[in-house]
């Protein structure tokens, strides 16, 4: 089992970390961490670790980081950052990948597997590999690179860290970087290889095929099915429903928190808004 050992970097609070509007640099390295982590669990024979705070509220010592993973035995370490000039905005832009000053051969071989993923994933200039005396790839005793993700007080740059989407893209290719780097299989690969029997298939049908009828049968129990809206909510369940806010079905059922976030995001994103203007 492979061990790789990964950070976001510093911690929501850390001084001078944020972007000249005051965004935390942490929120963008969690993105980017998160989506990394993810990805690499659909590949067999690797495990991760993460050693800064998942909630960003400590900043972990990098003391403390460095041992842990030494202790641990990780294999590798990558550690994902975003980078700052100061606290003004600025035209300069790109990415970068961090060695240390005398690096193992397997780092620069890491490097060089990684680095190219991070360019694609934010579409910012190549500022290439360089090499530092950065705590985090120096007292590793493992192969470590270190991943500058863009300038977050960069007019340019900036645009990219804002968007969920390039954050989510970067840890997703880091980590299929890295997957093809230590040789890796996809378990979906895997399974499509592998695939269903016919047998399996037609016991997957009647499973499925008898859990919707026992739904359908302890909805007409509950009375869900037949149950219409309240007279006394009648009108805002038709504007909810007019507008898009939520479909026209179960007006009785508790919400769930998926249903309330996918009320939020149809908000949030000018879906409602849309639909009014169209009505």
């Amino acid at each position: 089992m492979i061990k790789v050992g990964y950070d976001a970097g510093h911690g929501v609070n850390t001084p001078g970390k944020r972007t000249p509007n005051g965004e935390r640099e942490w929120l963008f390295n969690d993105k980017v961490a998160r989506s990394f982590a993810n990805e690499l669990t659909l590949y067999k024979g690797v495990t991760a670790k993460r050693f800064d705070d998942p909630t960003g509220k400590r900043d972990v010592p990098l003391k403390e980081r460095t041992n842990g993973a030494n202790s641990w035995g990780a294999d590798y370490y990558i550690s994902i950052h975003h980078n700052a000039l100061g606290s003004d905005w600025g035209n300069h832009t790109g990415v970068e990948t961090y060695l240390y000053t005398n690096p193992q051969s397997r780092s620069v071989e890491l490097a060089n597997a990684i680095h190219p993923s991070v360019v694609q994933a934010y579409g910012l200039r190549d500022r290439g590999i360089k090499r530092s005396n950065l705590h985090v790839v120096r007292e590793t005793t493992m192969p470590a690179i270190l991943v500058e993700g863009g300038f977050m007080d960069s007019r340019i740059d900036i645009n990219k860290l804002r968007d969920n989407t390039v954050l989510t893209d970067a840890g997703k290719l880091i980590a299929q970087s890295l997957a093809i780097f230590l040789g890796l299989e996809s378990l979906a690969a895997n399974l499509k290889k592998e695939g269903l029997t016919l047998a399996q298939y037609e016991e997957l049908k009647q499973l499925i095929n008898a859990q919707t009828k026992r739904i359908q049968e302890l909805e007409k129990l509950a009375g869900l099915a037949e149950r219409k809206v309240l007279a006394t909510h009648e009108k805002e369940w038709k504007w909810a429903t007019s507008i898009g806010l939520l479909d026209n079905t179960y007006p009785n059922r508790p919400l769930t928190r998926e249903q309330l976030a996918e009320v939020e995001y149809r908000k949030a994103t000018g879906a409602v808004e849309l639909a009014v203007k169209v009505k």
